[in-house]
């Protein structure tokens, strides 16, 4: 019976020395799984470290290009404020050129010469014109010498400019204690524009006029 058992425990286990051998196995594998996973943390390692040096390249990127659109964006606003300062001196100048020019166009319009030609400025002050308390009125020319010119100039007239200045020459027309002559100059009309300025007898220089050849004035 002791031998059956023996003979029995021999096949179902494994020998002294299989086992060792098995146990030898083990220890290899175990020993591998450890280099391989030492391989893979260095790894993960030295993802890390690059995501940190590309993260820091890109603040550093991030600034670069903040500081340097600030820069622009300062640049761009000295230069908005030179060129906001030249076009009100430019303005100036252009101001008093117009002037000039449209005193010369009224003279040969009229056939006579002014020694009085300036801008005119009145102040609305009980709002007759737009119902506005104190409002502004400016006229482009007022020239004077005996006979009187109220002028406004634009370069395309429309037929609320029209009414515009019909309502503003009114309240000159009240308060200028004179009497003057209604003129508008510009380089096109409206053909509405041109009726109301017939109905409300403003007379008019218009360069150019719908379907028909320039024209000195109306």
């Amino acid at each position: 019976v002791r031998h059956e058992v023996w003979g029995i425990m021999l096949e179902a286990f494994p020998s002294r020395q299989e086992l060792a051998q098995i146990l030898a196995e083990l220890r290899a594998f175990r020993e591998d799984a450890n280099r391989r996973f030492e391989a893979v943390d260095r790894r993960f390692e030295a993802v890390d470290r690059r995501f940190e040096e590309l993260r820091q390249d890109m603040d550093r990127r991030f600034t670069e290009v903040i500081a340097e659109m600030r820069h622009g964006f300062e640049v761009q606003a000295r230069a908005i404020r030179d060129v906001q300062i030249a076009v009100g001196a430019l303005g100036d100048r252009l101001g008093k050129g117009l002037e000039h020019l449209v005193r010369g166009v009224v003279e040969e319009f009229a056939g006579q010469a002014f020694t009085r030609v300036e801008r005119l400025e009145l102040t609305d002050t009980e709002g007759e014109v737009f119902g506005v308390r104190n409002a502004p009125l400016e006229f482009d020319l007022f020239a004077a010498d005996g006979a009187a010119y109220l002028v406004e100039v634009k370069s395309h007239l429309e037929a609320d400019d029209v009414l515009k200045f019909h309502r503003k020459a009114e309240f000159a027309a009240r308060h200028l204690g004179r009497p003057f002559t209604r003129l508008m100059i510009a380089t096109s009309v409206d053909p509405h524009a041109e009726r109301l300025l017939d109905s409300l007898g403003i007379r008019s220089i218009i360069q150019s006029r719908p379907d028909r050849a320039p024209s000195g004035g109306s």
